[in-house]
């Protein structure tokens, strides 16, 4: 096996841009109220994810600015290039440069539920990251019972590793946590698939596609 060029790069760009949004690093004054009206503000969106829900803005925008003050921790909005809404975040959490592992998490407003922005934004925060950036490995972890994030994993293309137990106490209950992963090896497969997904000529005059995205 080739030794890998590590430490890997900080994943420290300003924007990521794409065809139909952009991923813009976190800035707390600007970002905040966009992010509050897509999903800070929605509890339901906070019932399988251990942090939240905020009852208010000021305590999710200092939230975000703990999260964002974090070293190893950096936080995206994805932002819709036509209506210039905020619409979502994603955080990279754990960054490890100098093993080239770096956990994506996601928190889809309304806006980009099954819709493909959120295939796009997925997309470019990835391919940064194993491609730019050249990371080993990028982890996704949510709840076992949080169908939808599991279903988004298996669609975006990462492997099921197995379900770690109790891995936490919060809001009055223990957690486990289903580890998937995505390696650098995978990553072109993943990528031509994703791409070819994406392609404008997957869609017809209606927005609809024509081929669904699927991990085989």
């Amino acid at each position: 096996m080739i030794p890998p060029a590590l430490p890997c790069a900080p994943p420290d760009a300003a924007v990521i841009s794409g065809r139909l949004v952009d991923i813009e690093r976190v800035d707390i004054p600007r970002h905040a109220p966009g992010l509050w009206a897509a999903v800070g503000a929605d509890a339901k969106l906070w019932s399988l994810i251990s942090p939240g829900p905020f009852a208010e803005q000021a305590d999710f925008a200092a939230w975000l600015g703990d999260r964002a003050s974090r070293a190893s921790d950096r936080l995206y909005a994805i932002v819709d290039k036509v209506s210039g809404e905020t619409t979502g975040q994603f955080h990279l959490l754990n960054v490890n440069q100098a093993m080239g592992t770096v956990e994506m998490g996601l928190v889809y407003g309304r806006g980009l539920a099954q819709r493909t922005q959120a295939t796009e934004a997925f997309f470019l925060l990835a391919r940064y990251v194993l491609e730019d950036l050249r990371f080993r490995r990028l982890e996704w972890r949510c709840g076992p019972d949080h169908t939808a994030s599991r279903r988004a994993a298996d669609r975006y293309g990462f492997t099921l590793e197995g379900v770690a137990r109790q891995t936490m106490w919060t809001k009055g209950r223990s957690w486990d946590t289903a580890v998937y992963s995505l390696l650098d090896h995978e990553w072109p497969q993943a990528s031509a698939r994703l791409q070819g997904w994406l392609s404008p000529e997957n869609f017809d005059a209606d927005g609809r596609q024509l081929r669904a995205l699927r991990s085989d």
